[in-house]
């Protein structure tokens, strides 16, 4: 457009109005150019962040440190010691840096904009520190440090740990309110039954010096019991976890593996804990797999003394009891094998069930699991009328990779529920849930031969479901309870009475072997729980 424009003011006599011209066309060439350069986004300039991490000999390493927005918890795994591209805000940084066989914990928090840098020094590390006053008895006790750094201030904590391998575990202090810090050290015995220890330290921020010590008068104690006879596993573990803490919730300190039943103190720093009792044995494959365990929250008081029993006789049928969702009745086939200690799930992995469900004498509804399903399996069907439903479920315990112990107790359950139900409810159904709880036995879960066993049996109505109401409790009417000695061949009915405001079977015990059970509670309309547990307990 311009030598257009030139060419055609170029004619004899006009050279004045050629010049005008020109410039003109040069101006109006120009001015989109400059009303583009201007309404355009500007380059928005490069944010980066580099972290440079030293160790406790002061020389550069790189390690991978994790980076946090503090402004919406977004989360990178980032290498030190290189530039990092990252959106402008306020971040903390959190390292773990190994010299030897020291670890040390650092985080700093920094504001990303431009070229950002920030050190995590290993050199400025501070010992962490926890003991024990007046506990003689933890002499000679394994002994396991572990330290955390974590976020604060939202719901999702970020953290970074490290545990003492020997050399010394070290944090660097930081004042800042964003971050905290937690240590955890356990003293244990993993060979036998010595007293355990767990002690617990928090803070805002991490402190200049992490040290505490803990006096015993400052602590609780558990007493725990692990049985031996239901469980499938040939060993158990048990183990400790602080939890609802402001950071230290992932620190987790083993305390023992045995073989054999046993009984232990665990003393532990007030607050809240997870006592974790696992269950593990040998495959055919030569692995050596968990099958269950328990994980038992406890809170727990300076100077107080608490009691756990796990791996207790008799596993049964759980307390979830089938519910009507906007006139859908469920039923999980699963959960057929709970320690009656802790009945809402089951104890261990593993069995096949096959439930039925029956309308005015009619099978209207079948479900099996055949043992290792990818999901959970419920029994599922639409209420099309009112009345009476039978529901039973037959289940036996299913672990083809390992072979169950000899004689193991509770290899087989089943439950049977008769209740009213109708269409478009959302009802917890109107039955019990009844556990049995054989009394007196030993740490294998033995009677003693030819003596008398009283058995607790249990009534419970825990509601199913959000939507599931539960409802009045029906009136009991009658509690019934049964003995085998064979193996459930042939059962012979015993005495139940009200001890201590408790349903209790009196069993009279055969001179060996073991005790099937079954026992069933009736209500005043006809509805009724009825459950039985093969070898229920052994005899020895």
């Amino acid at each position: 457009m311009f030598s257009t424009l030139i060419g055609a003011a170029s004619g004899p006599g006009s050279s004045s109005r050629a010049r005008v011209m020109a410039r003109a066309a040069v101006a109006s060439a120009l001015v989109p150019a400059l009303l583009l350069g201007a309404g355009a986004p500007a380059v928005a300039a490069t944010n980066t962040l580099t972290v440079t991490t030293l160790d406790r000999n002061g020389k550069k390493v790189t390690v991978t440190t994790t980076v946090v927005n503090l402004a919406n918890n977004e989360r990178r795994s980032v290498k030190s010691n290189k530039a990092k591209k990252l959106p402008k805000g306020t971040y903390a940084v959190l390292a773990s840096i190994r010299t030897g066989d020291t670890s040390t914990l650092g985080a700093r928090t920094v504001k990303v904009s431009g070229s950002s840098k920030t050190t995590v020094d290993a050199r400025k590390g501070k010992r962490v520190s926890l003991g024990l006053s007046s506990a003689p008895d933890a002499a000679g006790l394994e002994v396991q440090t572990i330290a955390q750094i974590c976020t604060r201030g939202r719901s999702t904590i970020d953290y970074v740990d490290a545990r003492d391998s020997g050399g010394g575990l070290f944090v660097v202090p930081n004042s800042s309110t964003r971050l905290g810090f937690a240590a955890m050290r356990a003293w244990s015995d993993q060979a036998g039954t010595a007293p355990h220890y767990a002690v617990m330290f928090t803070t805002a921020g991490v402190p200049k010096s992490p040290t505490r010590t803990f006096a015993k008068s400052s602590l609780a104690t558990v007493n725990v019991e692990a049985r031996r006879g239901p469980s499938a596993a040939s060993s158990s573990g048990l183990a400790v976890q602080p939890v609802d803490r402001s950071c230290g919730n992932h620190m987790y300190g083993s305390l023992l593996g045995a073989d054999q039943p046993y009984r232990t103190k665990v003393h532990l720093s007030a607050g809240k804990w997870l006592v974790r009792a696992n269950s593990y044995t040998s495959a055919k494959d030569g692995s050596t797999p968990v099958v269950g365990g328990f994980l038992v929250p406890r809170t727990v008081s300076a100077g107080e003394s608490y009691t756990l029993r796990f791996f207790r006789s008799a596993w049964g049928p759980s307390t979830r009891l089938p519910q009507v969702n906007y006139g859908w009745l469920s039923y999980v086939l699963n959960d057929m094998f709970a320690d009656p200690g802790f009945p809402r799930d089951s104890v261990e992995g593993g069995d096949k069930a096959t439930a039925t469900l029956k309308f005015g004498g009619k099978t209207v509804k079948t479900k099996k699991d055949r043992g290792w399903e990818s999901e959970m399996t419920s029994l599922e069907y639409k209420v099309k009328k009112s009345g009476w439903y039978t529901l039973t479920n037959d289940a036996s315990r299913y672990y083809p990779e390992i072979t169950f112990p000899a004689g193991m107790l509770s290899p087989k359950t089943s439950v049977t529920y008769r209740f009213k139900a109708k269409p478009n409810t959302s009802v917890t159904a109107p039955v019990y849930a009844l556990t049995m709880l054989p009394t007196g036995l030993d740490l294998d879960n033995r009677a003693k031969a030819g003596d008398s066993t009283n058995v607790q049996l249990k009534l419970s109505r825990p509601k199913a479901g959000p939507d599931a109401k539960l409802g009045k409790n029906p009136k009991v009417k009658t509690v019934t309870a049964k003995a085998s000695f064979d193996g459930g061949k042939t059962w012979r009915s015993v005495s139940v009475k009200k001890i201590d405001g408790v349903w209790t079977a009196q069993v009279g015990n055969p001179t060996s072997g073991a005790v099937s059970l079954r026992a069933r509670v009736t209500d005043t309309i006809g509805g009724y729980t009825d459950v039985t547990i093969i070898r229920a307990y052994a005899i020895g």
